[in-house]
């Protein structure tokens, strides 16, 4: 259990109250020391209102040594507070992201590959008073609104939100910030709204993979036997073909002079997945007084995947079932918006004030993710179940007001509180297993992981 010791300690030095107030007089919050302390100031939001029925100042003005009242907490809030718990996130991040776990339930996948990153985004309103700083699309939408651009990494449960936008950002404009994060031997899994050529082709050069859907958009051609190349028209194979699976084992996405090469395998949906993709395409195009095509219906029946991981890497009959992979991001969000409340403010007025919270609870969810993580790898040492996320997630939301008091009481008594912490999660918060259901993970191990080890 040394690893798990390691990580109690590495965590309680993660808010060591020297680091924060260094940061306060860095950022020019804290000037001279006055009655609000700037370390139970940060913690008392990051982790006072994470357990508070209201977001409001008094639930984080409840967690100061000295009395003090909502209206002076409210007047710390100003420019310089926002760079303030900003600096502070940055700097809790990187050690979260340095303190890494060894893959667990994964560690079949991790032989493979390196690491996993899926990466997407999410968007809430904001209040009216932030249309400046994040402006939303217009038209009938939110004024305000404010984009979340996350990178998971699937093997090791790393969890690092990339950037804080304006939700008028489209997800295409931010694909550059992909081919960073990457390194060779590592898989990218994105929805198709990220693809752009130029990314693709970075990804390619760094020896890194991707797996995304096909976009219909897209101009694909395939090599022939006397060396030329003919444009695939994908919606008329389909349409002629009586096979669930469809390959095409070698294409170029673009020209071939200077195209990308890639696989390519689509997947028959079920009657009723093909009808729902259907029905969606129709709604979202009459919004546009436009009517779907021949070629996007026949293409809607379809889960069309590309990929420039060799088979021997990825073999196409696991395909379908890694991507569904990504969907772990999607309940990461609805989790930062249900437990979190990424989503809810109370600071209508305080444009200041909002932009804190937001980056206070992203600070909140890096906690949660990192500890869930580390659970997840001292359980998986002797057996092969999961940690639930939300049950953790619900704990630390309970108990956040007393670890606040924790944390600002420090020394001995708060490692012995974070040990018991950590022994009572490993016993309550172990996933029920659904018996007639099997889980993403079990699938690519009976389909896939297993088989070939």
């Amino acid at each position: 259990m040394k690893h798990t010791s390691d990580f109690v300690r590495r965590f309680a030095e993660w808010f060591q109250p020297a680091a924060i107030i260094q940061l306060a007089r860095q950022t020019r919050w804290m000037v001279r020391q006055g009655k609000i302390d700037a370390f139970e100031f940060f913690v008392g939001l990051v982790f006072g209102q994470m357990s508070a029925l209201r977001l409001a100042l008094s639930a984080q003005a409840a967690c100061f040594t000295e009395p003090v009242s909502r209206q002076a907490v409210d007047q710390r809030y100003h420019q310089r507070t926002v760079d303030f718990f900003h600096a502070g996130f940055d700097q809790c991040l990187q050690k979260a992201l340095s303190d890494n776990p060894t893959p667990s339930l994964a560690k079949e996948l991790a032989r493979r590959f390196e690491a996993v990153h899926l990466v997407d985004s999410t968007s809430f309103d904001c209040p009216e008073s932030l249309a400046k700083i994040f402006p939303g699309c217009g038209g009938k939408a939110s004024a305000a609104n404010c984009k979340i651009l996350l990178d998971y990494e699937y093997l090791r449960g790393q969890y690092r939100p990339l950037s804080v936008l304006a939700g008028n950002r489209p997800d295409a404009g931010l694909a550059e910030q992909l081919p960073p994060l990457l390194k060779s031997n590592e898989l990218l899994l994105i929805d198709k709204g990220f693809s752009t050529h130029n990314v693709l082709n970075q990804i390619d050069q760094k020896k890194a993979y991707f797996l995304l859907p096909f976009h219909r958009s897209s101009q694909v051609w395939l090599p022939q036997a006397d060396g030329s190349s003919v444009k695939l028209d994908m919606a008329d194979a389909l349409r002629h073909t009586q096979q669930n699976v469809v390959e095409w084992p070698k294409a170029w996405l673009g020209s071939p002079a200077n195209g990308l090469e890639l696989r390519i395998v689509a997947f028959r949906l079920s009657p009723e997945s093909a009808n729902r993709q259907r029905a969606g395409l129709r709604r979202s195009l009459e919004k546009k007084g436009r009517q779907p095509t021949a070629a996007a219906l026949e293409l809607a029946g379809w889960l069309i995947l590309i990929t420039n991981a060799p088979v021997d890497k990825l073999p196409s009959s696991a395909m379908a079932y890694l991507y569904r992979v990504r969907w772990q991001i999607e309940l990461i969000f609805k989790q930062c918006k249900s437990v979190l409340r990424l989503d809810q403010t109370e600071a209508d007025q305080n444009p200041y004030r909002v932009q804190c919270e937001i980056w206070a609870r992203l600070l909140a969810s890096v906690v949660l993710f990192a500890w869930h993580s580390h659970l997840q790898a001292a359980l998986a040492i002797g057996h092969q179940r999961e940690i639930s996320f939300g049950q953790v997630a619900c704990h630390f939301q309970q108990q956040g007001m007393t670890l606040a008091h924790q944390l600002i009481e420090g020394g001995q008594r708060l490692l012995e509180a974070l040990w018991q912490l950590w022994r009572h999660l490993l016993r309550t918060t172990i996933k029920g297993r659904q018996r007639t259901r099997k889980t993403t993970w079990e699938l690519l191990n009976d389909h896939w992981l297993q088989l070939a080890s």
